[in-house]
């Protein structure tokens, strides 16, 4: 098993991305903790990871909350001694261009994608590198790197957080830590659901595509950097 006794908190795990890496994860032995702020779905994926033989545990959490963020990584800290994984996932996405875009969706894709991103970071790095060990995997998304029509809101938070994923890896890379930022292309989760119809969606990446890749990196040793990789739909 490629992740053996490793301890890996993901977040946004109740569905799509998050979810399939969370269950990818616990194949390969590894004991998941999964967050979120709709404890009913997550008990839902944890679930299902006990009834394949694995080991998960779901907590409530909302990474603009950073007391809440505290408190959940502490608990964790209590219970394995350990995080050996991070996985950044928790995010929003709202089309709209930049004449419709409101300053409650602009603020809440940077409160969640690009702050959220930060917040658990920062609350999980200090055991990371007490340990000189662990993994962080930021996904990010092809619109942070190139924005589309209709993207202003995402697009920004998502520039922002391969930012702070670049930033991180430079700052950690000499002492033991893994930073990768994962640009998945557009992806059949249920964040796409009300833009796309559904024979489009048929075309896109699943959300096991971007787990395999995740499951790849986050069983990479420690001397092995990838500080950021792509992927793609093939249309």
């Amino acid at each position: 098993m490629k992740l053996k006794d490793k301890v890996a908190l993901v977040t946004g795990a109740s569905s799509g991305i998050g979810k399939a890496i969370a269950e990818s994860f616990a194949r390969e032995g590894a004991f998941v903790v999964l967050t979120a702020k709709h404890l009913a779905k997550l008990k839902n994926v944890e679930n299902k990871i006990k009834l394949n033989n694995g080991k998960a545990h779901s907590m409530l959490m909302d990474a603009t909350n950073r007391k809440q963020i505290k408190t959940s990584i502490e608990k964790i800290i209590k219970k394995f001694k350990k995080i050996d994984i991070l996985v950044n996932n928790a995010g929003i996405a709202i089309w709209n261009p930049i004449q419709e875009v409101t300053d409650k969706e602009f603020d809440d894709h940077i409160n969640i994608n690009l702050i959220g991103y930060y917040n658990c970071i920062k609350a999980v790095l200090p055991y990371m590198l007490k340990r000189k060990s662990g993994t962080i995997i930021n996904i990010i998304s092809g619109s942070g790197k190139a924005a589309r029509k209709g993207s202003v809101a995402y697009a920004a938070s998502k520039f922002g957080s391969a930012g702070l994923s670049d930033a991180v890896f430079e700052d950690v890379k000499d002492k033991g830590i893994n930073v990768t930022a994962l640009y998945p292309g557009k992806t059949n989760t249920p964040i796409h659901d009300k833009y796309f119809t559904k024979e489009e969606r048929k075309k896109f990446l699943k959300p096991e595509d971007v787990a395999n890749l995740a499951l790849y990196v986050a069983a990479l040793p420690s001397n092995v950097k990838i500080k950021e990789v792509s992927i793609r739909p093939l249309d």
